[in-house]
């Protein structure tokens, strides 16, 4: 049998052995073995590439040698057989004695081993990266015929791919155990964090909350001492703790540590989860816990402030597990979420009871409009909320604050009459403050020094808290709580207040605007009878005017006329001045008619009733059938809707508009006219478009005042007032008119009046 069939089927074996490798002890053997049998090594050897990929180890060895070898541990960065075919991707085979040493004449003094007369080093690649070399060497010279080197590259290759295969294993079975370490702790801290939620019920004392977790993590945890602690007066203060606290730990906690102890001062820092491995009791000032190895610093905060310190210790070790420190993270989480919802739930009482207060106060007030009453009822409401509060309201006069109104019971009377003196603006920071920043000013232990021009009399004063009171996005004044027994303001009283002076400025804001808007109404009712009375003498003057001077006009007019049939026909200049008076007495009669129509529209017209515009439009043509004739004008009337109109001011309307666009006709065009409508919703709009001269669009308003005309009397006939009569009647229909025109082109009379909806005329 050849040799190469012996080597193919050596290879079916290794690949066979090395598929149920599961370390790499084995892989060494199922390669080396084969190799040295096959090719008569002497030794074998495996150096592999170390994790930080800095040096090549040597992993396994197997065969007998007389003397150490040259195949040690070493950096990569060398020049040896090794590192060089790691380097330049190929194999090195050295087939006589002396070879190896020529090509590397200092490695036996390098390594102090000795080198073989015959040695191959092939390179092992994983994912193109080095991974170590395979070595054989030989006691006698050796020929690597091409079979031999196929035989030891593919076992290299497969020594690779199985060392490849367990290091994946590997690091999977690595991820299984983490993974299932840390479900195990998350299983851990959820457990914790059900029981602590299932053991606080519906509590909400926080020295009560407290005692239950660390009752939930004795029972998880074992031996831990545990200790809940609130600051008070730059101290923290044990509030509750577990039976397990020894008594000489227990005084010094409870008298208070200070809060720049490092530990405390850490945890509130940083407002997270602070484990001191080996704690320094000494240094925090509590000399009697020294007997415990390590400690825990849980800030609980809610609503973005510390509520307090929850803290653990334990005597039975120096370091926290990270299982350990899950569980604290956990039920601390519990603890937090507890106090933040209880917070919230006496947040929502607070601003409630605030709230349906104002509401009792705002219906009382409903009809009141003096702003220093209602501050003096929202005051009202202040005090009785906070009991043993005063509080005082204040507004800027000049450069003096002056106290406007207050309630409660001053302890000392002459605090209140140093208030009521002045307090100077720019001196008193208590008002100059919230003045100032738009914004509140607590003072949960008061200063006498900000408000200082008061004197001692304020000194029995030991918290206040300053509220801005605006109107109109303005600062109306400052309104001052005072309390006088020390005690911090908690987030239910600041709320109890901010909302008070929150809904004390909309209702300031409310009663300006009813105010602004009842003498706005009552200069408007003023204005309005004021208007009526004037028209209405205007109505009766231009009736009375029109009638009364039609009999001296007639009387006028009947003279003139005999005296004409009296003045001798050769006399032409008295004829000519007889016919001026009567064309100037026949003027008047139209004016005088005109004006008397235009007095009665708003008095004597009829109740508007459904109207067929079309039907009153081709009655008007009718009566204009002369000056239509005369003009030879082409007037068109379109399909016009039933309207509620007045008919007779209807006729009127249209009458004036139509008549208008055949007077003003333009020189050398023959007049066109239209009528046309169209429906806009509940109205209707019409228009009336001629082709003749033209309005300046500065006189489009001017042509509807009362005598107005654009033309002289000797081009164009008229009174002036057909247009003022056309607003009038449009105007009592609750109409609008108005005209769009283009000079040298022709006019357009838009007027809108209500539809006769589903009504017949």
């Amino acid at each position: 049998m050849s040799p190469a069939p012996l080597l193919s089927e050596r290879l079916q074996a290794v690949t066979e052995a090395l598929a149920a490798t599961t370390t790499q002890a084995d892989v060494f053997h199922i390669v080396l073995q084969p190799a040295l049998q096959a090719l008569e090594g002497l030794a074998g050897t495996v150096l592999l590439v170390d994790r930080a990929g800095t040096s090549l180890v040597c992993a396994a060895a197997q065969g007998q040698t007389d003397s150490p070898t040259i195949w040690q541990d070493g950096p990569l960065s060398g020049v040896t057989p090794a590192t060089d075919a790691l380097r330049h991707h190929h194999p090195l085979l050295f087939e006589h004695g002396g070879d190896l040493l020529r090509a590397y004449p200092d490695i036996e003094t390098t390594t102090g081993g000795k080198a073989a007369v015959g040695t191959a080093v092939f390179p092992m690649f994983l994912d193109h990266l080095p991974l170590g070399v395979l070595v054989l060497d030989f006691k006698e010279p050796h020929h690597f015929t091409d079979d031999e080197q196929r035989f030891l590259q593919t076992l290299a290759a497969q020594c690779a791919l199985a060392l490849g295969r367990i290091q994946a294993i590997q690091q999977l079975e690595a991820q299984v155990q983490a993974r299932t370490q840390a479900l195990d702790t998350e299983r851990a801290a959820l457990d914790a964090f059900v029981a602590y939620k299932e053991a606080i019920g519906s509590e909400t004392s926080v020295p009560a909350l407290a005692q239950q977790a660390a009752q939930v993590i004795q029972a998880t945890l074992g031996q831990v001492s545990v200790v809940y602690y609130e600051r008070e007066d730059h101290l923290w203060k044990a509030r509750s703790w577990s039976e397990d606290v020894p008594a000489d730990v227990l005084a010094q906690i409870r008298v208070g540590v200070p809060d720049d102890a490092p530990s405390f001062a850490e945890a509130v820092t940083t407002q997270a989860a602070v484990f001191m491995h080996g704690w320094d009791a000494e240094a925090n000032n509590v000399s009697a816990a020294s007997a415990y190895g390590a400690v825990a610093f849980l800030p609980l905060v809610v609503q973005g402030r510390i509520q307090g310190l929850l803290t653990l210790g334990t005597r039975a070790a120096r370091t926290w597990s990270v299982r350990e420190q899950a569980i604290v993270r956990a039920v601390a989480r519990g603890l937090t979420l507890t106090l933040s919802r209880t917070e919230q739930q006496r947040e929502l009482e607070a601003r409630n009871k605030a709230l349906e207060g104002f509401a009792d106060l705002t219906r009382d007030m409903a009809l009141e409009f003096d702003a220093l009453r209602l501050i003096g009822r929202v005051q009202d409401l202040m005090v009785s909320l906070l009991p043993d509060t005063i509080s005082t309201y204040y507004e800027l006069d000049g450069d003096t604050w002056r106290l406007l109104t207050h309630r409660g019971t001053f302890r000392n009377p002459g605090m209140l009459v140093a208030l009521g003196r002045g307090l100077p603006r720019g001196q008193t920071v208590n008002l100059d403050r919230p003045y100032d920043t738009r914004t509140a000013f607590y003072q949960d232990v008061y200063d006498p020094v900000t408000t200082a021009a008061a004197g001692s009399a304020v000194t029995v004063i030991r918290a206040s808290a300053a509220f801005p009171v605006f109107c109109q996005g303005q600062v109306q004044g400052v309104l001052v709580a005072g309390r006088h027994e020390t005690a911090n303001w908690t987030a239910d009283e600041r709320t109890i207040l901010e909302t008070t002076v929150r809904s004390l400025s909309v209702a300031l804001e409310r009663t300006q605007a009813t105010q602004q808007v009842l003498k706005q109404n009552a200069e408007l009712a003023a204005r309005t009878r004021e208007l009526e009375r004037s028209n209405e003498e205007l109505e009766r003057f231009a009736y009375i005017a029109s009638h009364d001077l039609q009999e001296p006009l007639r009387t006028v007019s009947s003279f003139a006329e005999l005296l004409m049939k009296q003045v001798p026909s050769e006399n032409a200049k008295a004829a000519r001045y007889m016919q001026y008076v009567q064309e100037g007495t026949e003027r008047m009669r139209r004016l005088l008619e005109e004006l008397l129509v235009f007095s009665r529209i708003m008095t004597q017209g009829t109740e508007p009733q459904p109207v067929s515009a079309w039907k009153v439009a081709t009655q008007v043509l009718h009566d204009l059938g002369a000056q239509v004739e005369r003009t030879q004008a082409q007037v068109t009337v379109d399909e016009l809707p039933v309207v509620r109109a007045d008919e007779t001011q209807l006729r009127q309307l249209l009458q004036n508009l139509i008549s208008n666009a055949l007077k003003f006709a333009a020189p050398g065009r023959l007049p066109r006219v239209s009528v046309t409508a169209q429906v806009d919703g509940p109205v209707a709009q019409f228009s009336v478009r001629d082709n003749g001269i033209g309005i300046e669009p500065k006189y489009f308003e001017r042509i509807f005042t009362i005598f107005q005309r654009l033309n002289r009397r000797e081009d164009y006939e008229g009174t002036g007032m057909g247009l003022s009569i056309a607003r009038r009647i449009v105007e009592r229909h609750g109409g609008q008119i108005w005209v769009d025109s283009t000079p040298g082109e022709g006019t357009t009379f838009h007027f809108t009046l209500p539809l006769a909806t589903g009504e017949t005329a």
